[in-house]
C-alpha cells in the first residue's frame, strides 16, 4: 500500500511540474509587451574618433564593413563627405558626422564600418545616407529615463544634433534633425 500512495504523490508532483513548465512556456511565447518597449530606446552605437555615439535602430537599414573596393573619394565634395560608397549596387554619400559635431578630422580606421540610415526630412521626403563609424557598431537597449539632455560639454556644434547622453556617456544623435540639416543636401546648379 505504501507503494500506491507514493505513485500517487509522484503523479501529482509530475502534474504540478508539467503545469508549471507549461505556464512558463506560455509566458515565454508571448510577444514582447509594447508598453515595456516604449520605455526602451533601441540604439546602434559606434565610435567617431574617441567618442561613442548612437542612433535609433529604427533608422538603420544595414551595417557594412567599409571595404576599400566599395568606396572612393569624391573630388570637390563638402568636408563632411568622405566619399561615395557602393552598397548592394546603389551609390550613397559617405558622411562623417564628426564634422557636424565639431570633432577634429581623423584618419580612416581599419575597422571602419558604414551605417546605411534612412528617414524623412522636414518636407516629408525620404532621405538615405551612409554614416562612417570608426569601429564595428553594436546594438544596445537603453532605458529612456536614463537619457539626459546634451550638456554644454558636447562640442560647440554638437548640441543641435544631440538628442541626449546616457549615464555611461554614450551620445545619442538626433538623426531626424541631422536629416533636416540643409547643408547635407548638395544642390548642383547648371
Amino acid at each position: 500500500m505504501a507503494s500506491d500512495s507514493q505513485d500517487t504523490t509522484t503523479s501529482d508532483a509530475d502534474r504540478d511540474a508539467r503545469r508549471i513548465l507549461e505556464e512558463r512556456a506560455r509566458l515565454l511565447a508571448r510577444p514582447p509587451d509594447e508598453r515595456a518597449r516604449a520605455d526602451v530606446l533601441d540604439l546602434v552605437a559606434f565610435s567617431v574618433g574617441t567618442e561613442r555615439y548612437a542612433v535609433e535602430a529604427d533608422f538603420v537599414q544595414e551595417v557594412q564593413p567599409l571595404d576599400r573596393a566599395t568606396w572612393s573619394r569624391v573630388p570637390c565634395a563638402p568636408e563632411f563627405i568622405v566619399g561615395a560608397v557602393n552598397i548592394r549596387g546603389r551609390i550613397y554619400s559617405l558622411m562623417d558626422v564628426g564634422h557636424f559635431l565639431s570633432l577634429p578630422p581623423r584618419p580612416l580606421s581599419e575597422a571602419a564600418h558604414v551605417l546605411l540610415v534612412a528617414g524623412k526630412d522636414s518636407a516629408g521626403e525620404q532621405m538615405e545616407l551612409s554614416i562612417l563609424a570608426d569601429d564595428v557598431p553594436e546594438a544596445l537597449d537603453v532605458p529612456r529615463g536614463t537619457l539626459r539632455p546634451a550638456a554644454e560639454t558636447v562640442a560647440s556644434g554638437g548640441p543641435k544634433f544631440v538628442r541626449g547622453v546616457t549615464e555611461d556617456m554614450l551620445i545619442v544623435l538626433d538623426l531626424r534633425r541631422l536629416l533636416e540639416e540643409p547643408g547635407i543636401v548638395v544642390h548642383e546648379e547648371a
